[in-house]
């Protein structure tokens, strides 16, 4: 997964969008959970992604933000306070793409959210 990272922080935006895609397939294929630590680098990287011009980056961020919050709903509570006004500021952009990728994820955190609250 930091692979995937390193490349979307690139320069080039064919680099970065490869990279978002690649952590895309990464998190859909895993099966484990993410650790603390990776959900904290995940985030930051994420967030300065879906402030990038090409709309495909902040989509594939917000489709890489969902997945992993279904793999580690617990962490991701910790980073709800950075994560949501991000989020929010895609609903309002000018791509449908991007804007049902940010209502998927503001779905999934708020079914995360209450999945871990029940179990407890």
């Amino acid at each position: 997964m930091e692979e995937a990272l390193e490349l979307a922080r690139a320069k080039d935006t064919k680099e970065r969008m490869a990279g978002v895609e690649r952590l895309y397939q990464i998190l859909e294929a895993s099966r484990k959970s993410l650790t603390s630590s990776e959900v904290t680098s995940l985030v930051d990287s994420c967030i300065d992604l879906l402030k990038d011009n090409n709309f495909r980056v902040s989509q594939g961020a917000l489709q890489s933000l969902a997945s992993a919050a279904v793999l580690s709903g617990e962490h991701f509570k910790l980073h709800y306070n950075a994560l949501l006004p991000a989020v929010v500021d895609r609903l309002g952009d000018g791509k449908q793409p991007v804007r049902d990728a940010a209502r998927r994820l503001l779905l999934t955190l708020m079914e995360v959210s209450f999945s871990i609250s029940v179990s407890l």
